[in-house]
């Protein structure tokens, strides 16, 4: 690895364990054992460590247009993939309104970026519907449907922690019971 590398990889962590609001450049320059001129060399700020970090999230969870999942054992493959790495990077959901108010070009680009999720999301769905492992004909249905489960991935750890549950390597793994059961209805009788 680089030092560049090296560098988004302990802000990572460090991240997840403490936060980033208490996780200064100089925190992550102390936990490589290098000065912090010697990171900031490599990085501007901690803002710019976070967008990096994103983009490599991002990266690294969004499949290429030939891998969208078209049935329902590709797409179980793919949650358990996403839920996998957003798990490396969970700091990033817990904290990810106050990062957009410190980072207005991080806050931007995934705005662009979940909008292209969506239109993923509702091609899945698409995919599924063709493949007769959805019936579902009503426009405004599908895309509740999509907001459903957007909703639910993006704000999962939110609404444990807003309820006194902990996210952890278990129960991060339950996000995909609220996709299940939001498409439940639609479900054709061969899934059931």
């Amino acid at each position: 690895m680089s030092r560049k590398e090296d560098i988004l990889e302990a802000a990572r962590i460090l991240f997840n364990e403490k936060g980033t609001q208490s996780s200064t450049t100089n925190h992550i320059a102390k936990a490589m054992n290098i000065s912090p001129g010697n990171l900031h060399y490599h990085y501007k700020n901690r803002e710019e460590i976070v967008r990096l970090l994103y983009i490599q999230m991002r990266k690294e969870t969004t499949p290429t247009a030939d891998k969208i999942p078209k049935d329902l054992a590709s797409l179980r493959k793919h949650e358990k993939l996403v839920i996998k790495i957003r798990w490396e990077y969970r700091f990033f959901f817990k904290e990810m309104l106050s990062l957009f108010a410190r980072d207005a070009e991080l806050e931007e680009l995934y705005i662009k970026d979940n909008i292209a999720h969506r239109r993923r999301i509702r091609q899945v769905l698409n995919n599924l519907i063709v493949g007769e492992e959805l019936t579902i004909s009503d426009e405004e249905d599908i895309d509740f449907l999509v907001d459903s489960i957007s909703f639910a991935w993006q704000f999962y750890g939110s609404l444990l922690h807003t309820i006194g549950q902990e996210l952890d390597t278990t129960t991060v793994y339950n996000v995909t019971k609220y996709t299940n059961t939001a498409m439940r209805p639609y479900l054709t009788k061969k899934e059931e």
